[in-house]
């Protein structure tokens, strides 16, 4: 038995090597060898990006954005991961294996396998959902600067297309990535229009979304573009403090809600694992059963209650 959880935990472990190593192998590939024709290489270079990034199929961005995509590809995508879902997939049931091995080790097999188990599949889909919520995060700070480079751009007289090299040199990531693959979409002969919409699908957020509508609506009817940019980061930037402001007479609130309902989840784990036999009646006994199916729904209910007398309509 003991030889069997050696050997899947090696082959598990060589089975993480091999996807990181293929990664980074993908990822050396798209580099030039030398800076011989550096304009065929660098038009190369550009189009294996988007490929890579946004169409496994090598279908030229501008069409594959009408097609469907999966919700983890839109995932991958939005958190700046150069994954294939399939990849991904796979880290999670390496990762589900690996904390399989632990739990056989410890504990033998038994409810902890799958506990365990479970627990190292779900791990890397928090990390992306947590990636992907801070990476959203910081392009929604800094898109009104982004706003305000395009409009400065546009007044001193250039054009849409040409105002994204204002935004790509003088901000930073991610807005500064996004803005620059938008831009290389347009000198591959995508539109304006296009290469702003698949911008929004590749990062999700509503900001964005918004002002691209007022880009497409006044190419469309005119207008003064510059000036209702302007007033719309303006905007942007009096509604994300007054959201600070809310979060910083809520914090207290919400931290107390947290704490109540991972306080008694953590004291329970720790007895199952650390005194088994002590915590072991709540789990054989129907009265424990009763038990802690109340405290269950209590703590929905206390954090439902606190979670509606926080919010803000």
């Amino acid at each position: 038995m003991g030889t069997a959880i050696i050997l899947v935990a090696v082959a598990a472990a060589i089975g993480v090597g091999l996807v990181v190593f293929g990664t980074v192998r993908s990822q050396q590939s798209a580099a030039p060898e030398e800076s011989v024709r550096a304009s065929y290489r660098t038009l190369a270079d550009v189009r294996e990006q988007l490929r890579r990034r946004f169409e496994p199929t090598g279908t030229p961005v501008w069409i594959a954005a009408e097609q469907q995509t999966s919700k983890l590809q839109r995932d991958l995508v939005s958190s700046d991961l150069e994954l294939r879902p399939y990849e991904f997939r796979m880290i999670q049931v390496v990762a589900g294996v690996l904390f399989g091995v632990i739990s056989l080790l410890r504990f033998g097999f038994g409810p902890e396998f799958l506990v365990f188990a479970l627990i190292g599949y779900l791990l890397p889909a928090f990390y992306l959902r947590n990636r992907r919520g801070h990476r959203l995060r910081q392009f929604d700070a800094g898109l009104p600067r982004a706003m305000e480079l395009i409009a400065n751009s546009m007044k001193a007289g250039q054009s849409v297309a040409q105002s994204l090299s204002s935004v790509t040199d003088n901000a930073g990531p991610p807005i500064s990535d996004e803005f620059a693959l938008a831009r290389r979409e347009i000198e591959l002969g995508a539109s304006v229009e296009s290469a702003l919409n698949n911008m929004v699908r590749r990062i999700g957020s509503h900001d964005l979304r918004l002002m691209v509508m007022v880009i497409t609506i006044q190419r469309s009817i005119g207008g003064d573009l510059p000036a209702i940019l302007v007033t719309l980061a303006d905007t942007m930037r009096q509604r994300e403090e007054m959201r600070a402001e809310i979060n910083a007479a809520t914090a207290q609130s919400r931290a107390t809600a947290l704490i109540i309902t991972l306080l008694p989840i953590v004291a329970a784990l720790a007895l199952y694992f650390i005194v088994r036999d002590y915590f072991r009646p709540m789990l054989v006994n129907p009265l424990g059963w009763f038990m802690l199916g109340l405290a269950a729904l209590l703590l929905f209910v206390g954090n439902l209650i606190i979670r509606r007398l926080t919010a803000i309509a």
